[in-house]
């Protein structure tokens, strides 16, 4: 039988954080706007977006939330539990970091993504 992906760790530049099972990945690339007008759809538009990562991850003791914050320049791996995995390279914490009920919620973006 198929195994599903149901879960994802996240690495930062070789550490592996604590996250929640609720990564989400985008792998950026054309983004395609449909254009319509009085006669129906008139064609569209392309846009590139980078790719993006989102993730929960828990705060303990020695969590630096300034650190965090901080963060540029870094390699990210995203790796499912059926063995996928994807680089985020050149990857920085897009928004400013906060703490929620024992969770932090960090959003990525990167130069560029590839599967290994």
């Amino acid at each position: 039988m198929t195994q599903l992906t149901g879960k994802a760790t996240v690495k930062v530049d070789g550490s592996e954080m604590l996250t929640d099972v609720d990564s989400t990945l985008n792998v950026g690339g054309v983004s395609r706007e449909f254009m319509t007008g009085p006669n129906g759809v008139q064609g569209y538009r392309e846009t590139y977006e980078a790719p993006s990562l989102s993730s929960t991850v828990r705060h303990t003791a020695d969590t630096d939330l300034i650190a965090l914050g901080r963060i540029k320049g870094a390699t990210v791996l995203f790796t499912t539990d059926t063995n996928d995995t994807y680089v985020l390279r050149r990857a920085a914490v897009t928004e400013t970091v906060e703490l929620s009920g024992g969770n932090i919620r960090l959003n990525w973006g990167g130069m560029g993504v590839e599967r290994l």
